[in-house]
């Protein structure tokens, strides 16, 4: 099995945490799909005789897209990609783009939608220089539902804004909650080079969450989604049962999967990974420009580390002074009848130092 991943670069305005590649300038919307249609062409050998399970088109903000050019685009793939396999066609969104007459236009065949909501604090809105308040979420959600029939929806949180407080942040999860949707990503901010953030914070105009205010904002977090019914199944992500995502997950069990798009990302399944340079002017005029790697035996040791313990299937680990002396530290544990660790509720508000001390 593999995955797809186009990437749309295209933003109205930039969020001042946001490090991905994303634009925006305005570039010719057609010209870039008629481009990512012929890199697809170029490239459909990269997958081998694998079917494809999942298709994810994200961003950058992919609901800048003008409907016709999405439509093109899920047009374009269908003809290049057997697509007949397809479990789960992701589109990434911003909650204000999502009007009735954009629902209805949706490809019957994206059946999951990731929101971009962050918060439902204005200020906190404001702040991230988000361009929706704390009402549109709901009313994109009720017509994504209604409108073009797509009940598989996930929507991404934000915590240790600045001056966020536990109290903004609890109001955030219920009415995240409210929404009845089926999966959350929560993340906690970081504060990334070269992000007008980092500016701000270099400047001292703002300043982040302490890291005992972000742990307690992400053990409430835990909890509450547990009581609602979610399931941790991966570091930053909470899903009820059956609505985890099949392609973030083939990125933390090393699934092969197809980037397209410029500063997308591919993956052999084996020891190659190259990647699209983020370069949107080069890529519209048809110079698509890469670059690769090949994964080490200390870099596949290292990575299966560090994908596997990001999620609650854990990682296969052999014996060692330092496995031992994390286990005595209730910061790993066993998973039962396999040779599998995973974090405890201790080592998921330590795991960049667990995995570091496990790596090569």
């Amino acid at each position: 099995m593999a995955g797809v991943y186009v990437h749309i670069p295209f933003c109205k305005s930039r969020c001042i945490y946001c490090d991905f590649y994303s634009t925006t300038m305005s570039g010719n919307r057609n010209l870039f799909v008629e481009r990512l249609l012929a890199e697809a062409s170029e490239r459909k050998s990269f997958l081998g005789n694998r079917s494809i399970r999942t298709v994810y088109v994200g961003g950058g903000t992919p609901s800048q897209l003008p409907a016709s050019a999405l439509q093109k685009l899920v047009a374009g793939l269908a003809e290049i990609f057997d697509l007949s396999a397809v479990e789960e066609f992701t589109l990434e969104v911003n909650p204000e783009d999502i009007t009735p007459q954009y629902a209805a236009s949706l490809p019957s065949c994206i059946n999951r939608i990731s929101m971009g909501v962050q918060s439902f604090v204005d200020s906190e809105l404001a702040l991230l220089q988000r361009r929706h308040n704390a009402q549109k979420p709901a009313e994109a959600i009720q017509l994504l539902r209604d409108v073009a029939h797509i009940q598989n929806i996930s929507i991404d949180l934000m915590y240790g804004l600045p001056n966020q407080t536990l109290q903004s942040f609890q109001h955030s999860i219920d009415e995240a909650l409210k929404l009845g949707t089926q999966h959350i990503s929560a993340y906690n901010l970081s504060v990334e080079e070269g992000t007008r953030l980092s500016q701000l914070v270099d400047e001292g105009k703002l300043t982040v969450a302490d890291e005992k205010l972000c742990l307690s904002m992400n053990a409430m977090l835990r909890r509450k989604l547990h009581e609602a019914g979610f399931v941790q199944y991966e570091i930053s992500n909470y899903a009820l049962k059956g609505f985890e995502s099949k392609h973030n997950s083939s990125y933390w069990n090393r699934t092969p999967y197809l980037g397209l798009g410029p500063g997308a990302h591919s993956y052999d399944g084996e020891r190659l990974r190259c990647w699209n340079l983020s370069n949107l002017r080069d890529y519209l005029q048809g110079n698509r420009l890469s670059e690769s790697e090949t994964l080490s035996d200390d870099d596949l040791f290292n990575e299966q580390i560090m994908l596997g313990l990001r999620t609650s299937h854990g990682a296969i680990l052999t014996e060692s002074p330092a496995l031992d002396r994390l286990i005595s530290q209730n910061l790993l544990q066993k998973v039962s009848q396999s040779d599998r660790y995973r974090l405890t509720e201790n080592g998921l508000a330590l795991a960049d130092e667990v995995i570091r001390r496990l790596m090569r």
